[in-house]
């Protein structure tokens, strides 16, 4: 059931408008700075507009190379869970630094001295681990008026006392705790007089959504659905979610929810007061397995913009109609306003993963510029009267493997992009790597097996003989990371870093020319914003994966950096020369100032040799059952023989964790810190057959197909 429409924008008819005099109010009330004084960083990208722009001079190109250690923060650690991923980027408020790790803690310490003032601990059960797609990470904390509000990864937004982390309020964001897998890692966004918040979940089997809440009580002030219901279980909510159903087959697989989950960015304009929403991709990824007959699958990989006030659509524009590629728009969106075609216009941008870079007018949605930042073979390009990509025969893998750039990562995933109002450039961490897209007979990962890709076979490089033919006349397959400056305007890349075999992180950028980011291998490097060259890189020996931020107190200017590496590498390994091979992953806050100290490194990594089990744990016919339950169940987080991720090797286990195995996978022994008990996906049986086969493997009996 193809719709098409007449145009890209699709305006809602029925939207309430907001007058004149709520619009003035919201502007005085909540300036774009937002900051008591320049050398705050009191919102997610410092401004309103996210532009993830610092304003400070002192740091400039000429002293880069003194920048050192002022000081670290380093109590993550809750309870002895294990070590995760740092994703957030910290705010800075009246002399307090505010941040979240892993399992949603929340951090307030003394912005001079690091020390501690106080921590909140929501306790989410260890079980959430299982439903949360990319781990148990945070990607930060919203402060207004002295509260700090967080989303935990069970679903509750929380509202804390600034000064002292007591609880003011807690609401839950969750509509179903039963048949969908929601979780929450995205930082919460103030928009007029609400927190507002969404979830992830659509690679489990989830229904996409955004709430609103009042920040002084936390009542619900308006839900916005980004894909439709079951028809099945009542109307529509909207006339928005109507318009988006016309776009789906009446057959679609309405039991999985349709994905659609807003999980990382938004952004508002308090002028407008529009908020922007960022919307992920479907469940399943295929198309024709999520609506057989086709349709666009609004409101899959768009940008919708919303009124604050009462959450009713005033536009959308779908980056990648009926996508089934895993393409979100959820990456980070900048506003700004550019000179396009000879007059000023008030725009925002985006580099979603599917390649291209958007530039849409902010007040109407209309598409201004639509070009590739990086390879692009699933379209030809995008259709500027009509805004709809040019969609190439390279993308269907629906009868036969193919090779497709970007890969399912992206070619930029979530870590942000940064505007520079000095260079009128945009910094992107860009991911150049395809991926060999196919359907296969089954999937083995659980929940995925129904909800994700319902049997899609995806393989980043490099490749073997087995992908000559998906290979054959296509560009030459690469993985690495680079760092691209983007002109907008021009539509052009005016330089990029050499390409680093690892993942890069977010970015800062400065008014004096600077351009920082952190990378796997541990490196906090600055460049310079218009050549590109690299003034300094500071040898940290942790993975940085989340976006800087600046901030002056006290006469000096402080550059921050959460480290940790994890995420969704939790599951992928540790890419080669990441600084987790060699030190221990610690999550640490590092703040940087000129004339600093050098940085210690983490312990090493301390690699356990233990022997093997004495005696077999199942026979013959265990083994093969155990291998084929390994790779449905448990496969997604324990990785290849070799490969170090963050999680337990279970290729060389100890004697004490043979003993416990039982009561660890089944009975759930070490839930707390992050491995669930499986009692409800696998028999007593079950278990002893994947132990059977780990124990066959580990002594040398048995030699393991890879998933």
């Amino acid at each position: 059931m193809a719709v098409r429409y007449r145009n890209h924008v699709r305006q809602s008819s029925t939207a309430p408008r907001v007058g004149a005099a709520l619009v003035a109010a919201l502007v005085a009330a909540a300036p774009v700075s937002a900051a008591r004084s320049a050398g705050d960083w009191p919102l997610n990208g410092r401004t309103f507009h996210e532009e993830h722009y610092s304003p400070l001079r002192q740091v400039n190109a000429g002293n880069a190379r003194t920048l050192g250690l002022a000081f670290e923060f380093d109590d993550f650690v809750v309870r002895g869970r294990t070590h995760r991923g740092n994703e957030a980027t910290p705010l800075m408020v009246d002399g307090t630094l505010y941040f979240s790790g892993p399992w949603s803690v929340v951090y307030a310490v003394d912005a001079r001295t690091g020390a501690l003032r106080w921590k909140h601990d929501p306790g989410v059960d260890g079980q959430w681990a299982r439903r949360a797609c990319c781990d148990v990470v945070n990607r930060g904390v919203a402060v207004w008026k002295g509260r700090v509000y967080v989303a935990t990864l069970d679903g509750y937004l929380v509202a804390l006392d600034a000064r002292t982390g007591a609880v003011e309020w807690r609401a839950d964001t969750f509509t179903d705790r039963v048949s969908m897998n929601y979780s929450s890692t995205g930082a919460p966004r103030i928009a007029g007089g609400n927190v507002v918040i969404g979830n992830g979940g659509a690679e489990m089997g989830a229904r996409g959504y955004v709430s609103a809440y009042n920040l002084e009580d936390g009542r619900l002030a308006w839900r916005f659905y980004t894909v439709p219901g079951d028809p099945s279980k009542g109307p529509d909510e909207s006339p928005d979610v109507t318009l988006a159903r016309r776009s789906w087959s009446p057959v679609s697989r309405w039991d999985l929810g349709g994905g659609g989950t807003a999980w990382d960015s938004m952004v508002y304009d308090p002028k407008l007061n529009l908020l922007y929403i960022g919307v992920g991709n479907g469940c399943p990824h295929p198309v024709w397995s999520r609506s057989p007959g086709g349709g666009d699958n609004l409101y899959l990989s768009s940008i919708v913009a919303v009124e604050a006030t009462s959450g009713r659509m005033r536009w959308y524009y779908q980056t990648t109609p009926g996508d089934s590629w895993d393409y979100t728009a959820t990456q980070n969106m900048i506003l700004a306003d550019l000179p396009i075609r000879g007059r000023i216009r008030r725009v925002l941008m985006q580099a979603p993963k599917n390649g291209f870079f958007y530039v849409l007018d902010r007040s109407t949605g209309e598409l201004l510029a639509a070009d590739p930042y990086t390879t692009v073979t699933w379209a030809t390009g995008v259709d500027l009267s009509s805004g709809r990509a040019i969609l190439a025969p390279q993308g269907d893998f629906s009868r036969e493997r193919k090779l497709v750039w970007p890969s399912q990562a992206g070619g930029h995933n979530w870590m942000p992009m940064a505007y520079s109002e000095a260079t009128h450039l945009v910094y992107i961490p860009a991911l150049e790597a395809p991926m060999i897209f196919g359907m296969g007979p089954g999937s083995h990962v659980e929940f995925r097996s129904a909800a994700n890709n319902e049997g899609d076979d995806v393989a980043f490089p490099p490749y073997g003989p087995v992908d000559e033919a998906a290979l054959r006349g296509q560009p030459v397959p690469t993985y690495a990371s680079v760092l691209k400056a983007w002109d907008p305007v021009a539509a052009r890349t005016v330089w990029q870093t050499p390409a680093m075999p690892y993942w890069g992180g977010g970015v800062l950028t400065t008014a004096t020319g600077l351009v920082f980011q952190g990378s796997a291998d541990g490196t906090f490097a600055a460049y310079d914003a218009r050549s590109g060259r690299r003034l300094t890189a500071i040898e940290t020996g942790t993975g940085i994966m989340a976006a800087p931020m600046a901030y002056e107190i006290d006469g000096t200017e402080y550059v921050a950096v959460l480290a940790g590496f994890g995420g969704a590498m939790n599951a992928i390994g540790y890419p080669p020369g990441s600084a987790a091979w060699t030190y221990q992953n610690t999550e640490r806050l590092l703040v940087f100032k000129l004339h600093g100290r050098a940085v210690p490194k983490p312990p090493l990594v301390t690699r356990m040799e233990f022997e093997p089990p004495e005696t077999a744990a199942g026979d013959a016919a265990d083994v093969a059952r155990g291998e084929q339950l390994f790779l449905s169940r448990c496969a997604d987080c324990h990785a290849l023989r070799g490969v170090r991720n963050g999680y337990p090797d279970l290729w060389n286990l100890p004697a004490s964790v043979h003993a416990m195995f039982e009561t660890i996978v089944h009975d759930g022994a070490l839930a707390y810190a992050g491995m669930p008990s499986f009692a409800d996906a696998l028999s007593t049986a079950d278990v002893r057959a994947i132990h059977a086969f780990l124990s066959a493997d580990q002594r040398g009996l048995h030699a393991r197909t890879p998933p």
